[in-house]
């Protein structure tokens, strides 16, 4: 579904179908490198200055640097080492020409080998458009 302003016209409705599938297409290249588990190409995706809340931390995540920390980290102990990652009911929502926000649920496999278990999470991420590519600034996972 893509929120459009009843003023646009036809041909803006067509631009916004385009965008909305730029950005899910962005979202999908982000989440499989996130489920190859491959750092280097997941953080192409991240804008500087992502804000990022996750479930399994009270605490709000600021900027590219820490959520690299904190998901090499957790990778190198397995934690989050994911050997499923699906999109489930996706909705992409156009806010501007250079802003967007996608919804979805999230079925996984995460753990090290031996202790992996299956979790059901839902999560919002929103893009902002820079230099013709769309990136991600912030992202809420919760259970």
């Amino acid at each position: 579904m893509v929120l459009i302003n009843t003023a646009y016209s036809q041909n803006n409705i067509s631009i916004m179908n385009k965008l909305q599938t730029e950005v899910f297409e962005a979202v999908i290249e982000w989440n499989m490198s996130f489920n190859n588990n491959d750092p280097e190409t997941y953080f192409t995706f991240i804008q500087n200055d992502l804000s990022l809340f996750v479930a399994s931390s009270p605490y709000r995540i600021e900027g590219k640097t820490d959520d690299r920390v904190e998901f090499e980290w957790s990778l190198k102990n397995g934690r989050t080492r994911v050997s499923l990652f699906q999109e489930l009911q996706p909705k992409v929502q156009i806010l501007s020409m250079t802003s967007a926000l996608v919804t979805y649920h999230t079925r996984g496999i995460y753990g090290s080998e031996g202790q992996e278990q299956m979790i059901y999470l839902k999560e919002t991420n929103v893009l902002v458009k820079e230099n013709d590519e769309w990136k991600i600034i912030h992202i809420h996972v919760s259970k």
